[in-house]
């Protein structure tokens, strides 16, 4: 072994990274070790190699991914200064929501005597009825549902509230709602689309905004009270509510917000839950 050569253990116990961690870096190319022995496979680092270490470490503790720190890694090596802050206002925005989110779960802790049977949460009796056709302005994209769901509602009120708004009749004509297009519950591409019934128009054409009528039909309904980090305790009920009564569901899915959370404590909010009915099911 070289002199400069660093074996695997040390280099872990200098760079405060695990063996496991280093060999899953070295399969997905992050830091390489220098030198492999051919025969027995033990992994040699350099000196060199130790800034890298820290910085993958320090990366991955600020919540980075290994395909993010791949990046960050590749362009602070090519001097894409540009790229490195778009990465980490990214996370910033992150770590944002993440902190709003455990307020919220906060707020809920903060009542002594909680308990599962008394969680500030309810959903009403599940009913099919009829849905008309709604014009609405939304914008569709991919991510983590909560981090999504409020980007896109954000956007869409900058829009609505904007000064071109105001000069073509541009307002909105009901609750903001997401529509969920996947069949399935997703951890960070989930599929959703966030919508504002309105009248008037848009100022100017855009790609990212779409103009369209939601279509109605029969849809079994619900309204979950309770904080939105509880909403999958209404979704839950109305795919219960549907198998016990033998009625097919489909896609997509929609939550409507009919009361304002920046001036309601989270108990207190109101969600519909819409979701369509795939062929015959009686009304109540």
């Amino acid at each position: 072994m070289a002199i400069d050569q660093i074996p695997i253990g040390r280099f872990s116990l200098i760079s405060h990274l695990s063996l496991k961690a280093l060999r899953i870096y070295d399969r997905k190319g992050l830091l390489v070790p220098a030198a492999k022995d051919r025969i027995t496979g033990y992994r040699n680092y350099t000196a060199s190699q130790i800034g890298t270490g820290v910085v993958i470490r320090t990366l991955s503790l600020l919540g980075f991914s290994l395909d993010e720190i791949a990046t960050i890694l590749h362009a602070k090596e090519s001097g894409d200064d540009k790229t490195i802050r778009a990465l980490i206002a990214e996370r910033r925005t992150q770590v944002g929501i993440e902190i709003d989110r455990l307020h919220k779960i906060e707020e809920i802790l903060r009542h002594q005597e909680i308990s599962l049977e008394l969680m500030p949460m309810s959903c009403s009796e599940p009913a099919i009825k009829e849905i008309t056709p709604i014009r609405v302005m939304s914008i569709r994209d991919k991510g983590q549902y909560e981090e999504i769901c409020s980007r896109l509602i954000g956007e869409l009120c900058g829009i609505v509230e904007s000064e071109d708004a105001g000069q073509t009749g541009l307002r909105m004509a009901g609750p903001p709602m997401s529509i969920y297009h996947d069949g399935e519950y997703r951890e960070t591409d989930a599929d959703v689309e966030v919508a504002f019934p309105i009248l008037g128009r848009l100022s100017k054409d855009s790609d990212r905004i779409r103009i369209s009528t939601l279509t109605g039909g029969r849809f079994l309904t619900l309204i979950y009270k309770g904080p939105y980090m509880g909403i999958h305790e209404g979704w839950s009920r109305a795919y219960s509510y549907a198998t016990e009564k033998g009625i097919s569901l489909g896609i997509p899915g929609r939550e409507l917000y009919l009361n304002d959370p920046c001036n309601l404590p989270p108990e207190e909010l109101l969600t519909e839950i819409q979701i369509p009915v795939i062929g015959e099911a009686e009304l109540p």
